[in-house]
This record gives structure tokens, sequence and C-alpha cells, in this order.
């Protein structure tokens, strides 16, 4: 008959519907038909009277009418669709059965009148002011008409719960009808205000509720939109917040993060030797001059970051923690050593443009010359070993300086690009390698061509980039391996991957790999990588090289522009 503190709470949260309401009003229904079942008992035991005495009945039936109707009421709820009739009928019930509760237990003398208070505040719960002023008038009728009959002696009502006797003053059921009628309507007034109210104060608190959560949701938004990554670090040196860009960069997941220390993650930097002053972020910003630190993510790829570090302060301006923004640099690094990479090839194809000629033609009359002389003239052992070790090294000058052409050229010599098949051209190489004894036996060289794509370079250039690297890839085995060669195609470039299953390069030998005259071999001239760059470039390509594991090899990586529709005319 009426709802208890939760629903208060729910309407003030702005989480209960109607219908959770109404299942607290059947609730409370049913407890209160326990409760006269309960009455009725203890009057039978306090008069001694028979279980089923007449005098009883009354109480059973309003007990068993109320408990009925309720069920039936519960029953029917989840098929409803009319939410405020069905409410208005289960509050009309409830003042009838008051009316009908204070008729039994003696009208004018029934202590049951107040029980129409909790109808009313029940009703501005569920309906609001008009539903609360409603029922009001409705209780008033009900107990205004049940006492015009008693006065008039057209009804008598019964007293099953006391044998007192009825009041018969014309002043006191005046008394009792005009006090209990002011107080239905003050109650019923005063109610509904305060369940408006509680409306009111509910909506607002949603309204204050949606702007909070747009605020997080756009400052949510604005941290992960940053183009930088975002970490907070707490005054335990405790990472606590990461942001998806920090997430992509790092290459983990912010619950592996979250919670465990900012060391384990960046080694050699200790939060807690950062400055704590909250001063020093209100006047400058940065407390750390933003600086530079290796990072390697999980996947084992090594990456350059920069960074900077600002004081974190809580709403008191007091000192939270730290806020650690940092940015990959890494293709910022990749670019310089690109661009140093170039001038030291425009240095090389320099000195090479203004020597080569000079070299050249003094080393053609040596060669020719010391060709002659071991035609026209026997030679003794000694002296043959002699000549062969001049033909030897005039070969080697040759060849470097064949280099150092190669290197002149690369920005100014002609080109004659082309269509070609990557897959036909890398068979040519191989067999040219056989011919010339450049595979050993103990040597393999597998192929696995995914597709054969067709793209545009100079035919020359591309065997001279196949040559150079696929020589280097024998050299790293001298004892023997496998070579194996992998051609595939994506939408925009194709791929060719070289790789050997030699000692591997070392560390400190990756960054330079690419420099003119630098080579980890004795009588190596340090020119072969270093053209191979600048064909790629000059093919609009890219290489990239993958060192792996511990005596398992490295892989040379091409990459040029392919179109897909590309074919050779036949």
């Amino acid at each position: 008959m009426f709802r208890h503190g939760a629903l208060t709470k729910d309407l003030i949260t702005g989480e209960a519907p109607l219908d959770r309401k109404l299942q607290g009003l059947l609730l409370c229904r049913l407890l209160l038909a326990v409760f006269f079942l309960f009455l009725t008992l203890l009057v039978q035991a306090r008069r001694s009277e028979d279980l089923f005495s007449p005098h009883l009945l009354p109480l059973y039936l309003f007990s068993c009418i109320l408990f009925l109707f309720t069920i039936v009421a519960a029953c029917s709820l989840r098929f409803i669709r009319q939410m405020v009739k069905f409410a208005y009928v289960q509050l009309f019930f409830d003042v009838g059965a008051v009316t009908v509760l204070i008729y039994l237990s003696g009208g004018l003398e029934s202590p049951f009148s107040l029980l129409y208070m909790p109808v009313i505040i029940s009703s501005a719960v569920l309906l609001y002011r008009r539903g609360s002023l409603l029922i009001s008038s409705a209780c008033s009728v009900s107990y205004g008409l049940m006492l015009d009959l008693q006065y008039f002696e057209w009804i008598s009502p019964l007293n099953v719960l006391s044998s007192s006797v009825s009041l018969r003053e014309s002043g006191t059921f005046l008394y009792h009808l005009v006090m209990n009628i002011a107080g239905f309507y003050l109650v019923g007034f005063l109610s509904g205000y305060l369940a408006e109210e509680l409306q009111k104060s509910g909506e607002r608190l949603r309204e204050n509720r949606k702007d909070l959560h747009e605020l997080e949701v756009l400052h949510r938004h604005i941290v992960n939109s940053i183009t930088s990554g975002l970490l907070t670090v707490g005054p335990d040196a405790r990472v606590l917040f990461v942001n998806s860009t920090a997430q992509e960069i790092l290459g983990r997941p912010a619950e592996e993060m979250a919670g465990r220390p900012f060391e384990s993650f960046f080694p050699g930097l200790d939060p807690r030797q950062w400055p704590r002053d909250a001063l020093c972020a209100l006047k400058g910003g940065n407390v750390a001059p933003r600086t530079e630190v290796p990072y390697e993510k999980p996947s084992g790829e090594r990456l350059f970051l920069g960074y900077s570090v600002s004081v974190l302060m809580n709403g008191d301006r007091k000192f939270a923690g730290w806020v650690f923004v940092f940015r990959d640099l890494t293709p910022f690094k990749t670019m310089e050593e690109h661009l140093k990479r170039l001038d030291r090839m425009a240095f090389a194809g320099k000195i090479a443009a203004e020597i080569t000629h000079e070299i050249k033609n003094p080393l053609a009359a040596m060669s020719g010359a010391v060709q002659m002389l071991r035609m026209e003239q026997d030679w003794n052992p000694a002296q043959s070993k002699l000549m062969d070790i001049i033909h030897r090294e005039i070969d080697r000058i040759n060849e470097l300086v064949t280099d150092f052409l190669w290197l002149a050229r690369g920005a100014h010599g002609s080109e004659k690009v082309e269509k070609v098949a990557a897959c036909g051209i890398i068979q040519e190489v191989i067999e040219l390698l056989r011919a010339r004894n450049c595979v050993s036996t103990s040597h393999r060289i597998d192929t696995a061509f995914q597709s054969c794509p067709v793209f545009y370079i100079d035919p020359h250039h591309f065997r001279q980039i196949l040559w150079n690297l696929l020589t280097n890839a024998l050299e790293a085995m001298p004892d023997g391996g496998v070579l194996l060669i992998t051609v595939s195609a994506g939408q925009c470039e194709c791929r060719i991957d070289i790789r050997d299953f030699g000692t591997g390069i070392a560390e400190e030998h990756r960054l330079r790999l690419f420099e003119p005259f630098f080579t980890t071999r004795g009588n190596g001239t340090g020119l072969g990588l270093s053209i191979v760059y600048q064909l790629v470039e000059r093919a609009g390509g890219r290489i990239e090289v993958i060192h792996h594991e511990e005596a398992s090899g490295t892989t040379f990586s091409l990459f040029f522009p392919f179109t897909p529709t590309l074919t050779l005319a036949k």
C-alpha cells in the first residue's frame, strides 16, 4: 500500500521506472496482508476464541482478498502497457482497502485512519502532485462518506479488534472528519510537492551526469587524439594512465602498463629523480628538457623516442606525479641517417668523377703491357707468380675504379628505364654466378616466387643490385649454406627478400652498412652496398636490412614501386 525508502533513492537517481515503483507498492501491500492475517490470529489468541470464530471471519476475508488481488496484480504487471492507468487502479484499490479496514475496526474509533497517509504518499511517488491530490480527494470522500453513514446510523461498523462502544456525539464525528480530511489534503499537497521536487532534482542530476559524462568523453578523446604518447606517473613511480598513441608507439596495451613501475619499461629513467616542485610547473611547465631515449618494443623493434616531463598537480595544486610526453623520432633518425649517407655518397661520387679517368687509362696500359710480356717470353715459376700477383692487383684496382664510376654515374649517368620481369632477371643473375664459379658445391640457392611482378627500372642497374647482394650473401657463408630468394607483390609495391644463413651482422656495423668505403672484409672495397643503396634510390625504391638471431643470417629486403596490371609486351 505504500513504498519504502528505496523508491525515494530510485527517484533521486532517476533510475527507477514506474513498473519498478509498482513492484514496491505490491510488495508492501502483500506484507500488509500478511500483517492483518497475523493480527487476526493475535486477536483470536487474546480473546481465547476458536480459530474459525464467526467474529474473526471478516478479517480473514479482508486479508485473503488483499493477498489475492496483490498476487494477480503482480503476475499481470509484465503484460501491462498502460502503466499510469494501472497505477491509478492499484491506488484506488488501496483507498478502498483502507476504508474497509476502518469499517472493520470501528469506523470513527478505528486507529487505522492514518493508513490513508501512506496511500497518499505512494500516489505522490508514483504519479506526483496530480496523482497525490486525486488520491487525497478519494480518501476524503471515502472516509467522509463512511463517517456520515455511521453518524446517521445507516451503517454500523464492526469492531473485531475492540469491544468499546462507539461515540455518538456529532461534535466528535465532525472533529474526526475535518481533522482527517485536512490531514489528507495536507499530506497530499506536501508529498506531491516533495515528489515533484525530487523529480526535478533527479532530472537536474541526470543532466549534470550527462554533462559530466560528455566532458569525460571529450577529455578522453582529446587525450587519445594527440599525436604524442602520454603517460601519467604517480608519486610512487608507477604508471597511472596510458593514451592510445602511447600504446601504439610502445606496442603495449594499457592493461599491461597500468600499475607497473615506470622504470620497467624505460630502464635508466627513474621518475623519483625528477623534480617534484609544483612551482616549476607553474612557472615554466617542463621540469626536464626534451631529450631522447632508446626503446625496444616487445616485438624486438628498436625505436628512438624524444620525451619531456612535466609536473602533475591535483585540484589543490599539490604534487600528484608527472606527465611523460614522448614522440617516436625513429623516422626522423632514419631520414637523418639517409641524408648523411647521401652526403657521403655524393662526396665519394665527386672524388670518383675526378680521379677515375686519371686512373683508368694508365691501368689499362699496365694491364695490356703485362699480358704482352707474359705472351712474348717464357718465365720461370717465381717470375710467373710475380706476374700473376701484378695481374690480380691490376684487376682489383680496376674493380675499385669501376665501382667509383658507378658512384659517379649514379646522379649523372644515363639510364634506360624499361619494364622488367623480376623473376627472369633473378634467374639470369643466378646462372651468371654459377658460370663464374661464384657458387661453390657447398652452396645452394633456393627461390620462392610467390608472383612474378613487372616494374620499371634500368635492367643493367637491377642486375648490378642483385649481383652485389647475392655475392655478399654467398661470401657471408664461407662454409656453405642456403641462399633463399623470395619474391612477392602487394597492391603498390613488390618485395624481393635475399636471405643468407651466415653469421649475421654485428650490431655496431648495421648503421654503417651503406656508407662508402665501409667494409668488414679484408679484401673488400666498401663500395658494393653503397652502389646498391644508390641504385635502389634512383629506381624509387628502398632497401631494408633484417638481422635474425645470432648465427641465423641476414635478410636484405628490396621494395620497388609496382602496378599489378603492368605486364611485359609479347
